[in-house]
């Protein structure tokens, strides 16, 4: 595995987790306003728009690192076959 396959695999494996990991938090907190807090989840909802907004922008960027890392894995394999 070529130096720039390496890095995008690593970038794309930490967006991913970012991603993972916000929704996971998002969700707990919403779950902590609506349980604990009682506030109409409507509201709790109406709120998080723009978060998930940032968080599908991450996903985003993930999937295009997974087909730049892709690209970038067939390519150093075409260099690498004898012809």
């Amino acid at each position: 595995m070529s130096r720039r396959s390496r890095f995008l695999l690593i970038a794309m494996s930490a967006t991913f987790g970012i991603t993972a990991l916000g929704l996971v938090i998002g969700m707990c907190y919403d779950l902590y306003l609506v349980s604990i807090r009682h506030v109409q989840l409507e509201n709790v909802l109406g709120t998080s728009i723009a978060y998930n907004k940032v968080l599908g922008g991450f996903g985003i960027l993930g999937m295009v690192l997974f087909f730049a890392f892709l690209f970038s894995a067939i390519a150093d394999k075409k260099q690498d076959k004898p012809r």
